[in-house]
C-alpha cells in the first residue's frame, strides 16, 4: 500500500510544473483555553455543543463561515483542556488542547464539524495535527476509532487518530482517508504525544499521493517521510477541504487533539523555511555574500573541509562547488538570474586563485 520516500525534497519535486495557489496557512486552531470565543478560546470542561455558533476556534488566518455539530450518544464528549501537546521540531504549540471523552461501554456515533471559508484551488495541501490518547475502551463488534482532520462535504479527506479494529483495547495510530485506515504506529502507547504531518499531492486522474511524517525528531526540507501512500483516490477536486471534522463511531476513554493546521506549503504549515544549499548565509537568496563564504572556505580538489560550502559533499570546496553555487545564483532578494558586477568580481578572484594553484 505504501512505499518509503527518500526526502521531502524528492516529494516536492513531483510538483514541478504543477499549478499551486500562493502558499498560505489556510486554517489553524491551537485550541487556546479561555472564554474569548472570538479569539479562538475554549473554556476547559465545557462541551463544545453548548458554545453554539460563537465557538469560532480558528485564529490567525481566515475566519469560518459557520459552526455545526451533529451528535448522537452521551453528553460532554468534546471539550477544552488547559494542558497542551507539543513537539520538539515545531514552535507553534500553545497552551490548551481539545479532549474527546468517550463515556460508557456502548456503541455511539459522535462527530463535530466546523466549516471553513472557501479556499483557493491547490494541487498541494499540507495538514498537521498533534494527537495523544490516555485510556481506551473499545466497543465489541463496533467500528472503534476516533479521528480528527479536514474533509470535504462528502466526508473524504485526511484525518488522524486511533483505530482499534482488532478490539483488543490497544489502538493503532492511523491515517484515515476514504474510510480506509493506514496504520502509522501499531499498538500506540498511552500518553504518547505525536506530531503527524501529511502532504497531499492531488492528481485529477484519481491517483493521489500522500506523504506522511510520523512524529519526526528533526524537520527540514530534507527530512525523510515515514511513508508514502499512492493507491487512493482521495479526491478529484483541487479544493477538497471545506470543514474540520472529528468523529468516533464507537470508543470510550480520552483522546487529545491539538494544533490542527491546513496549509498549501511546507513552509506555511510549519514556519520552517527551506533554503537552497548554496544559500550559505540562509537569507533567502544566493548572492555575493554566499560566494564570499565559499571563497573563504576554498580548499581545492583533495582538500579537507566540513564547510557547508562543500555543496557536492565530496569533502573539499573546489571548482565543482563554485559551479553549483554559480548555477544557483539569484542576486540579492532572489530576483536576479545572472551574477551582478560584485558577484562577478568574486568569481574573478576565485578564478585567479584556481589559475595560481594550477601554475604551482
Amino acid at each position: 500500500m505504501y512505499r518509503t520516500t527518500k526526502t521531502l525534497s524528492a516529494a516536492l519535486s513531483i510538483l514541478a510544473g504543477a499549478t499551486t495557489a500562493q502558499a498560505t496557512l489556510v486554517a489553524y486552531d491551537p485550541f487556546l483555553t479561555g472564554s474569548d470565543r472570538a479569539a479562538g478560546q475554549y473554556d476547559p470542561g465545557v462541551d463544545m455543543r453548548t458554545m453554539g455558533a460563537a465557538a469560532l476556534g480558528w485564529v490567525g488566518t481566515q475566519s469560518i463561515d459557520g459552526f455545526g455539530v451533529s451528535h448522537v450518544g452521551s453528553t460532554g464528549n468534546f471539550q477544552g483542556n488547559a494542558l497542551g501537546e507539543n513537539s520538539a521540531v515545531v514552535s507553534y504549540e500553545q497552551e490548551g488542547r481539545m479532549q474527546w471523552i468517550g463515556v460508557g461501554n456502548f456503541p455511539f456515533n459522535r462527530n463535530i464539524t466546523r466549516q471553513l471559508n472557501p479556499t483557493g484551488d491547490s494541487s498541494e495541501w499540507w495538514m498537521s495535527i498533534m494527537v495523544n490518547r490516555l485510556t481506551w475502551l473499545g466497543v465489541p463488534s463496533a467500528n472503534t476509532y476516533i479521528v480528527g482532520g479536514f474533509t470535504n462535504v462528502a466526508g473524504n479527506g485526511i484525518q488522524i487518530g486511533y483505530d482499534d479494529s482488532a478490539h483488543d483495547d490497544v489502538p493503532d495510530l492511523v491515517l484515515r482517508s476514504n474510510g480506509i485506515s493506514t496504520v502509522l504506529t501499531a499498538d500506540s502507547l498511552p500518553n504518547d504525544n505525536q506530531l503527524i504531518i501529511v502532504q497531499l499531492l492531488v492528481n485529477q486522474s484519481g491517483n493521489d499521493t500522500m506523504n506522511v511524517w510520523v512524529d519526526p525528531q528533526a524537520l527540514s526540507a530534507n527530512t525523510p517521510a515515514s511513508l508514502s501512500i499512492t493507491d487512493q483516490d482521495l479526491t478529484s477536486s483541487l479544493a477538497p477541504f471545506t470543514q474540520s471534522a472529528y468523529s468516533s463511531p464507537g470508543q470510550s476513554g480520552v483522546v487529545f487533539f491539538d494544533e490542527i493546521r491546513l496549509a498549501t506549503s511546507f513552509e506555511s504549515l510549519t514556519g520552517i523555511v527551506s533554503f537552497d544549499p548554496a544559500d550559505l548565509d540562509q537569507d533567502g537568496d544566493v548572492d555575493d555574500a554566499d560566494f564570499g563564504i565559499a571563497f573563504a572556505a576554498f580548499t581545492g580538489p583533495g582538500g579537507v573541509s566540513t564547510s557547508p560550502a562543500d555543496l557536492d559533499n565530496d569533502g573539499d570546496v573546489d571548482d565543482a562547488d563554485f559551479g553549483i553555487a554559480f548555477a544557483a545564483f539569484t542576486g540579492p532578494g532572489g530576483g536576479a538570474v545572472v551574477p551582478e558586477p560584485t558577484g562577478l568580481a568574486m568569481l574573478g578572484l576565485y578564478g585567479l586563485l584556481v589559475a595560481r594553484r594550477r601554475r604551482n
